[in-house]
This record gives C-alpha cells, sequence and structure tokens, in this order.
C-alpha cells in the first residue's frame, strides 16, 4: 500500500504528527507543502493525507495554494484526509480544505479532524509552561485520530460561519508583508538556522544578517527556533518564551524543507 502524508509547519508539531502517521501506516511519503511551484502526483496511492496548522480560523496561504494547485488526477480513488493542528479552535481549517478539493479537483476528503496542540503563537501571547503535559494529552489524542484513518473512516464535514472565512482570507491576502515587522538584534551571530527552517525559503542571509523577502506565512520558525533570540517580532517577543516541537531539531526541519 502506497501512502503519501502532506504537511506545513513552522514549529515541528505538523511534522511530528506525519511522522507518526508514516510510522503505523508504513511506506509512507512525507512532503513539505512549502515546496513552490505545483505539486504533481505522477504515482497511484492508497491513502493522500494534509497535515497542516490552523492560522487566524482557517488554512495558512501556502496550503491554500498548495491544494490548490496539486495535480490529483491519477489519484481520484485514493481515500484523502486531513488533520489540522491548533491551540483551541480549528475554525474552518477542516472544511476549507474539504471545500478546496472539492471544487479544484472534484475529489472528496473522506475524514477531516482537527488534533489540539501546544498553542505557540507568540506574536499574541506568551506561551505557557506547561510543555510536557500538553504534548502527552495531544500525542494521547492523536491515537485514535490515526486509528481511524487507518480504517478508513469517514465523518461529516461541518461548515461553519462565514466570518471564519473573511477573517481567514483578511489573514491570508495580508500575510505575505508580515516579515516588514520582524527585528534583527545585536545577537545574530549569523548562524543561518532561520532561513533553514523557514518552509517557504523566505529568508537569505545578507550581509551576516537575515533578509525577509516578503513571502512569509508568519509560521514564525524564524523566532522560535533562533538559538539567540536574535529574531522578534514588533519588539513584543523579546522576552517572551519560546517553543519548538521537542522531536523535531532544526536539522531535521531543515532537511525535510530540503529535499
Amino acid at each position: 500500500m502506497n501512502n503519501i502524508i502532506f504537511y506545513f509547519t513552522g514549529t515541528g508539531n505538523c511534522l511530528k504528527v506525519a511522522k507518526d502517521i508514516a510510522k503505523e501506516f508504513g511506506n509512507s511519503e512525507i512532503v513539505s507543502m512549502g515546496k513552490p511551484g505545483k505539486y504533481n502526483l505522477t504515482k497511484q496511492y492508497d491513502t493522500i493525507g494534509f497535515v497542516y496548522p490552523t492560522y487566524c480560523w482557517g488554512l495558512p496561504k501556502k496550503v491554500i495554494e498548495f491544494v490548490t494547485d496539486i495535480n490529483l488526477n491519477n489519484n481520484k480513488n485514493a481515500y484523502f484526509y486531513s488533520i489540522t493542528t491548533c491551540g483551541g479552535s480549528a475554525g474552518y481549517a477542516v472544511y476549507q480544505i474539504y471545500e478546496l478539493l472539492l471544487n479544484n479537483h472534484n475529489v472528496k476528503l473522506n475524514y477531516g479532524e482537527k488534533l489540539t496542540m501546544f498553542s505557540n503563537y507568540i506574536v499574541l501571547y506568551n506561551m505557557s509552561e506547561k510543555i510536557d503535559e500538553i504534548t502527552k494529552k495531544s500525542n494521547k489524542e492523536l491515537v485514535p485520530i490515526i486509528e481511524s484513518i487507518k480504517n478508513r473512516k469517514n465523518n461529516k464535514i461541518n461548515k461553519l460561519t462565514k466570518i471564519l472565512w473573511i477573517l481567514n482570507k483578511l489573514f491570508v491576502i495580508n500575510v505575505s508583508k508580515a516579515d516588514k515587522y520582524y527585528k534583527v538584534n545585536d545577537n545574530c551571530n549569523a548562524c543561518g538556522i532561520c532561513k533553514e527552517v523557514c518552509p517557504v525559503k523566505n529568508i537569505e542571509m545578507q550581509n551576516n544578517k537575515p533578509k525577509f523577502n516578503h513571502n512569509c506565512e508568519q509560521c514564525v520558525a524564524c523566532i522560535q527556533y533562533c538559538p539567540q533570540k536574535a529574531i522578534n517580532y514588533k519588539n513584543v517577543t523579546q522576552n517572551r518564551r519560546r517553543y519548538t516541537n521537542p522531536e523535531i531539531s532544526y536539522k531535521e526541519l531543515s532537511e525535510k524543507n530540503n529535499e
């Protein structure tokens, strides 16, 4: 049985989920949705999964583009599923995938579910110190979700209020230039980790400092993974705790981003 799992991540949470699914399924490819251009599925797969974070009650911009443009012509009969990770409400993020697959590919999303994980949007708040407790709980909640997918379960994808779609659309319209608010302080030692962990290759090193090229997804991987806490947003994040998934190192994230 051939399986492929597409993921998008800033902190490593969704890569961790994709790896857990692949471990249970076996014979699974894991592919970042941050890749440039259109993705053409030439092989046939039994299951096709999408694992992604909830941004502003909906999908990240890059996930919308990826799912819209992917070529699924050889895989109309596959079992399609999605998991959206979130710190609280998943909002419109499951139904959006359902809608994109149906409208652009005439494909049905068989199963969609949310998974509550560690809430880490450092731009808005200082994060909890209860990383271990929350991580253990999310790992436990993932088990029956994977079991449902293995058993090819179908569930009803509920459409939610239009206001959530509007809020997400406004986020998507404006997110690319969110990096204009990033500040780099003198702690920067030009290690280049921010460049390596950016899922959409929005960062280049220029004069030994990161330069942001206005193709941002505001995943804030650059802030979270910076070992020197040199990158900050609007001067509000410098004293806030950082978070990256305990099981995903920056080296692994970098390798997946560059495959």
